[in-house]
């Protein structure tokens, strides 16, 4: 057990001896401190204007650093998940995978930074990333693309903590919301039905959405279920070279071609042709009843659902350039070379003994979520009322992965070209890569399962109490049993030889505009025959070191105490808000050492996290914030495993660490907002976070260690190589590393022109800017070096531009970030590997024919933005690591409201 009296600690105390708690004026309810103003007429709004301005008095309103959408924000936008939603936000910016947002970037902080609740319970989500960009989310970050967004009728983000809010987000948290039966009077109805298409899969498919709601006439009972199914096919082709790199072995001949030593020289390492095929179901249903039989009692039962499956074919053929196998470096003989300006990059060249590889991929993924939740809230007398919840949540993941490589048995002469384009080469061989004849079915076949079950149980109880007119306090305790089980499993295979039954002709697409000056066309497996062919026998779980299978399990306690007041200061509105929060968390992680050696292991730790909360009216419309607050992040689940990792393709062995402490920051809000009209805030806002460690994987470079050479043999028994003494692998394990300070500000301006005369009173911006630095320091070569945090974009920005009236409207919406870093220590030799950051444009837009009925259309990723992804080489080069399109996507639809 560990406790912690810091600095933001002490300087709550020093205030709440100040006497500042003393103020006594009443003032307007809690979390309420609006001026009053004479009301001169009532207007209604509606539409888009209308959900801004809830958002916008939901914001002012909150005591904390706090933004909202509500409903229409979502169903109005061309957003096709939550993740899309939510970078509306300022501060706000999503990773995007095969042109559908996936996980979201708080104030430069990733996804394991971020807590996410569903209903008033942390939930857990995992899906599949893609080959060229990721893997099993095995972590703490949400996986938004689970949920379609019409489910959800409002979403919360917090950036300054208080005391009643969960903890586990240093960067903030994310809270979403179902509809409640209850806030519709009567009988309510809306069908929405949509055909999308995808301009490069040349694919429509169907979007529908219904939601019933219902109340008895007194509005002590209702019900609502709300359903949506998305069908949504996309093709992700590109090019790709799987990071560049330096030869570390001697080429068959010509280690120089005019006086310069390729060995020094950055080389594709695998340059191929790239294509992924998606093929995506994703149903969501919620239902909600809600009982109400007197002003003391309500309670409600909600159950929401999800199942997202996805199947990807995945084809790419890749020239080799690299150590291992048979036609690594010793097996190459450069013919000529071209380099860049710099002498440093071989921008294009002929090499005879090249080996080409096709390789063919199916993956299956299946994710079902269900959560279970009931609450209350019940007025115990007039001054305090009893609020709680149980809930269960359950995201089980599962991953079949049919994976064959097909090769040309002997090397052959090959050249590549990036002189045209710097991001795709043309490439072209000396034999016909669509015949048979020409290859072979090799050894190392994968034929795989990964399941990924995760289960949260929460129980929660509140108690506020309000003490006087202007102040109260809260007490609660919360309970969770969090559990991430991650097995694999593997089968045997037939492995059959005949190519000429399994084999098809793929063709690729022209990326690069080369027209007849690069192969498109590569045999590849039949995936129909070739599943079949080489078995469907069951499962065996695989346990010991290189294999996936272990279990995590975290049960956490916490305890509250929030104090809030409204009081004046200098005549003028002031809400505070001081609390505490005490938490304790015990973990037991179990891996295998072996395949029947269990290893179990324990930690626990326990954290006191202050808050401190300040808005005041400084004058009418003119809102100053003060946030204070220490919070934490868990590390993640998949770093606490003990387990060992190994590969054979980038020669690494990594394992976990249950012993990992938690993240803590000191973190500092400070706000103005100027809210001049009822729906427009121009708002500034800085915020920094002293971080006092990072989960990493400091790394070592060195020769396979004596107590993993039996480990290796046994696993990759076919690969004798591997166990060579001069053979360099690459060491990790999880371990807390030092941490940082983040600093960063954000600008944020909305407003809708009704004031102006003619058709600008119709139009409307929201705009924001946000910009972040933090550095962080890692082991490089054995150095402490100083890198940039890992998923942090400087600088971002979203704008959006609206023109409505009451029969139609429309919207466009620009969203950017910088380029950012996804590992600062990249693979093969690489200083790191970066994103490149994205302008995506969406439209959005409708027509009202009557009161009931709407049509609608949007249109995803408006100027068909490519996907980028690229290595630094020695730290100062830009290398195409993948580029890829998923094409522009359109939906036309209708809604239907009763």
């Amino acid at each position: 057990m560990r406790y912690r009296l810091n600095s933001i600690s002490r300087a709550i105390a020093l205030m709440a001896g100040s006497g500042l708690l003393l103020g006594s004026a009443p003032v307007l309810a809690q979390e309420s401190s609006s001026p009053e103003v004479e009301t001169l007429e009532e207007v209604v709004v509606t539409g888009f204007r209308a959900s801004m301005q809830r958002a916008t008095e939901l914001k002012r309103n909150a005591v904390n650093a706090r933004e909202s959408i509500v409903s229409e924000d979502i169903g109005k936008m061309p957003d096709l998940n939550l993740a899309e939603a939510i970078q509306r936000i300022p501060g706000v910016a999503i990773v995007r995978q095969g042109g559908e947002g996936r996980q979201v970037s708080l104030r430069g902080l990733g996804a394991g930074f971020t807590h996410v609740t569903l209903n008033g319970m942390e939930v857990p989500a995992s899906t599949g990333g893609l080959d060229s960009s990721g893997g099993v989310n095995r972590g703490r970050g949400f996986d938004f693309n689970v949920f379609s967004a019409e489910l959800f009728n409002r979403i919360d983000v917090n950036k300054a903590a208080r005391a009643s809010l969960e903890e586990g987000g240093i960067a903030g948290s994310v809270d979403l919301y179902t509809l409640k039966p209850l806030d519709r009077a009567g009988f309510n109805s809306s069908v929405s039905a949509q055909l999308g298409y995808n301009d490069l899969s040349e694919e429509a498919d169907p979007r529908l959405t219904a939601t019933i709601s219902n109340t008895n006439e007194d509005q002590t009972f209702g019900y609502m279920v709300s359903a949506s199914y998305t069908e949504r096919t996309t093709f992700q082709d590109g090019f790709g070279t799987v990071r560049w790199a330096q030869p570390d072995r001697d080429f068959a001949a010509n280690n120089e071609l005019n006086g310069v030593d390729l060995r020094e020289v950055w080389f594709p390492r695998l340059p191929r042709q790239d294509s992924f095929r998606h093929s995506q179901d994703r149903l969501g249903l919620s239902a909600g009843l809600q009982f109400r039989p007197n002003d003391d009692l309500d309670i409600g039962i909600n159950w929401v659902h999800s199942e997202f499956d996805s199947t990807t074919n995945s084809y790419n053929s890749f020239a080799q350039f690299r150590r291992s196998g048979d036609y690594g470096y010793p097996a190459i003989t450069p013919n000529s070379v071209v380099l860049d300006s710099t002498g440093q990059i071989a921008l294009a060249g002929n090499f005879d003994g090249v080996g080409l590889r096709t390789e063919s991929r199916q993956s299956l993924d299946v994710t079902d979520f269900d959560q279970y939740t009931i609450d209350f809230d019940y007025q115990l007398n007039d001054n305090m009322s009893l609020s709680g919840m149980v809930g269960t949540a359950s995201s089980d993941y599962q991953n079949d992965i049919f994976r064959v490589n097909i090769q040309t048995p002997t090397g052959t002469n090959f050249s590549y070209d990036f002189t045209g384009n710097p991001d795709v080469a043309a490439m072209d061989y000396d034999i016909d890569v669509t015949s048979i004849d020409n290859f072979e079915i090799i050894d190392g076949e994968q034929l795989r399962r990964f399941n990924v079950d995760r289960q949260n149980d929460t129980a929660r109880l509140d108690l506020d109490w309000q003490l006087s007119d202007s102040s109260s306090v809260k007490i609660g305790a919360i309970y969770n049993d969090r559990e991430v089980s991650s097995v694999q499993g593997d089968r045997p295979s037939n492995d059959p030889r005949n190519l000429a039954d399994l084999s098809t002709v793929f063709s690729f697409t022209d990326l690069g505009a080369h027209g007849n000056a690069t192969e498109l066309d590569f045999l590849v497996l039949d995936f129909d025959k070739a599943i079949p062919a080489f078995g469907l026998a069951p499962y065996g779980v695989s346990r010991g070191p290189g294999s996936q299978t272990w279990v995590v399990q975290e049960e956490t306690t916490g305890f509250y105490v929030d104090y809030d007041l409204d009081t004046e200061l200098a005549g003028r509105g002031l809400r505070f808000n001081i609390g505490g929060r005490y938490v304790t968390t015990d973990v037991t992680a179990q891996g295998f050492l072996a395949s029947g050696e269990r290893n179990v292991e324990t930690n626990d730790y326990s954290e006191f996290l202050p808050s401190l909360n300040l808005a005041y009216d400084l004058t009418d419309n003119l809102l100053l914030r003060l946030g204070l607050a220490r919070t934490m992040t868990r590390p993640g689940l998949s770093s606490l495993a003990p387990s060992k990792d190994i590969t054979d393709v980038n020669f690494t062995v990594a394992g976990g660490n249950s012993q990992l402490d938690p993240l803590l920051s000191d973190d500092i809000n400070l706000a103005a907002e100027w809210y001049f009209d009822d729906d427009a805030v121009l708002a500034f806002s800085y915020f920094r976070k002293d971080i006092d460690s990072f989960i990493s994987s400091p790394t070592t470079f060195e020769p396979l260690r004596a107590e993993d050479r039996a480990i290796v043999a046994n696993i990759y028994a076919s690969q004798p190589e591997l166990l060579d003494p001069s053979l360099i692998w690459r060491y990790s394990s999880s371990a807390n590393t030092e941490g940082t300070e983040l600093d960063g500000f954000e600008i944020a301006y909305q407003q809708s022109f009704s004031s102006l005369p003619g058709l600008l009173s119709n139009l409307g911006i929201i705009a924001n800017y946000s910009h972040v630095e933090a550095e962080t320091v890692v082991v490089r070569d054995g150095v402490n070096t100083i890198a940039p945090l890992t998923g942090l974009s400087e600088d971002s920005y979203n704008f959006t531009i609206f023109y409505e009236v009451d029969r139609w409207g429309a919207r466009i919406s620009l969203n950017n970030r910088d380029d950012y870093v996804t590992r600062n220590i990249g693979s093969n030799g690489n200083f790191s590997e970066n994103t490149t950051g994205p302008t995506h444009a969406d439209l959005s837009a409708f027509y009202n024919l009557n009161d009931n009925i709407t049509f609608t259309l949007e249109v995803i990723n408006l100027t068909d933005e490519e996907e980028r992804l690229f290595t630094t080489g020695n730290g100062s080069q830009n290398l195409v690591r993948e580029i890829n399109s998923t094409g522009r996507q359109y939906f036309v639809g209708v809604r239907a409201n009763f």
